[in-house]
C-alpha cells in the first residue's frame, strides 16, 4: 500500500513540474476557475465602445420619431433599454443629436446615433472637416460610449436600387473614411464608428456588391437594418450570409433595425429566438457576434404598414428587457 501511494504521489509531483515549465518565467499560474464568470472576458483585442461582455446583448429600440422610451418601454417594466436608436439631419448635429446622446447616456443607454450629410464627395474631400470636428469634439466630451453611423442605409431604398447619393460607393466610403481619420486626429476614443447597410444588400437578387460599401478597419461595427415582410423568423438563410460575411472580416454585429409582421404568440416566439441568437453568438459558432439589436418601434416611413412592436411582440420585448443577459450602460 505504502509503495503504491510513493508511487501515485511521484506521478503526480512529475505531472506538476511539467505544468510549470509550461509557465513563461515571471507569470503566475493562474487559479483554478471557482465556476463564477467574469464580468468582462478576456478578447484578442479590446471591445469597442459600448459593446458588452460576450454572453450579453444590448436589447433596445428607435421609438416613434426620436420619442422618448420612458412611458412605452422603461416606465411599464421598471427596466432601461441597453440601447435606443436615433435619427438626424446635419443641421442637428451638433443640438439634438448630442443632447439627446447625452441624455441616453444619463439614464444607462447606449446612445446610437445616425446623422444625414452634405454631399459625400464633399465630405470626403474634406470640405465640411470643422463640421465634423465640432460634432466629434461634442460627442468626445461626454461620459460614456456613443455609436456613431454616418448616413445610414446609403444603398438606396424605398423601392429605388440606387444610391442616396451620386457618389456612391466610393463616395460614401470616403465620407466615413474623412470621419475615421478625424476621430483619431482628434483622439476621440468614445465613440465607435457604425456602418449600415440593408440586409436586403447581402441577397444576390439586390444586384448590388456589399464589399462595394465596405473597407477593411474602417468601422468599429457592422450595422445592418433587417426586416420580415411576411410573419416568419428573423433567423433566414440571408441572415446566417451576414453573420459569415462578417466573421470572416472579424467585426461584430449590431441591429440597427429589426421588424416583425404579427402580433400572436408566434410572433412573441420570434422575438424571444432573436434576442436568444444574439445572446449566444459569441459561442454558437455560426458567424459574427451580435452585441446589439434595436427594434425599429415605429410607424415612419413604412408604406406597407407600421412595425411597432404590439401584442404578444411587445411582451416579450418587455419581459426580455429584465433577462440578465440584456445589458446596459453604467457610469464608472
Amino acid at each position: 500500500m505504502r509503495r503504491a501511494l510513493a508511487a501515485a504521489i511521484t506521478v503526480i509531483l512529475v505531472m506538476a513540474l511539467a505544468l510549470l515549465q509550461d509557465v513563461p518565467a515571471g507569470e503566475e499560474v493562474a487559479p483554478p476557475a471557482t465556476g463564477e464568470q467574469p464580468l468582462v472576458a478576456e478578447e484578442s483585442a479590446p471591445l469597442p465602445p459600448g459593446v458588452p461582455p460576450p454572453g450579453t446583448v444590448l436589447w433596445g429600440a428607435a421609438v416613434g420619431g426620436n420619442d422618448d422610451p420612458v412611458p412605452r418601454h422603461e416606465a411599464p417594466t421598471g427596466q432601461v433599454l441597453g440601447v435606443r436608436r436615433t435619427f438626424f439631419q446635419w443641421d442637428a448635429r451638433a443640438t439634438g443629436l448630442v443632447t439627446t446622446a447625452e441624455s441616453d447616456l444619463a439614464a444607462g443607454r447606449v446612445p446610437w446615433v445616425s446623422v444625414k450629410t452634405p454631399s459625400w464627395d464633399a465630405m470626403a474631400a474634406g470640405g465640411h472637416d470643422d463640421e465634423i470636428d465640432d460634432l466629434l469634439l461634442a460627442l468626445g466630451a461626454l461620459d460614456g460610449p456613443v455609436w456613431l453611423t454616418i448616413h445610414h442605409e446609403p444603398e438606396g431604398g424605398g423601392g429605388v436600387n440606387a444610391p442616396d447619393d451620386p457618389a456612391g460607393p466610393d463616395g460614401h466610403v470616403g465620407m466615413n473614411r474623412r470621419v475615421r481619420e478625424r476621430l483619431t486626429e482628434l483622439e476621440v476614443t468614445n465613440v465607435a464608428l457604425v456602418g449600415v447597410f440593408m440586409d436586403w444588400t447581402w441577397d444576390e437578387r439586390s444586384g448590388r456588391d456589399i464589399d462595394e460599401w465596405w473597407a477593411d478597419g474602417l468601422y468599429d461595427l457592422l450595422g445592418v437594418d433587417t426586416y420580415r415582410r411576411q410573419p416568419g423568423s428573423l433567423l433566414t438563410d440571408n441572415w446566417q450570409r451576414i453573420r459569415t460575411w462578417a466573421q470572416d472580416r472579424d467585426v461584430p454585429i449590431a441591429v440597427g433595425e429589426w421588424g416583425l409582421r404579427g402580433t400572436d404568440q408566434a410572433a412573441g416566439a420570434h422575438v424571444r429566438e432573436w434576442f436568444e441568437m444574439a445572446a449566444a453568438s459569441h459561442a454558437d459558432g455560426a458567424g459574427a457576434r451580435v452585441v446589439g439589436l434595436a427594434a425599429f418601434d415605429s410607424g415612419l416611413n413604412s408604406p406597407g404598414g407600421s412595425w411597432e412592436l404590439r401584442g404578444a411582440q411587445l411582451e416579450v420585448f418587455h419581459e426580455l428587457l429584465a433577462d440578465p443577459r440584456a445589458a446596459t450602460w453604467s457610469p464608472r
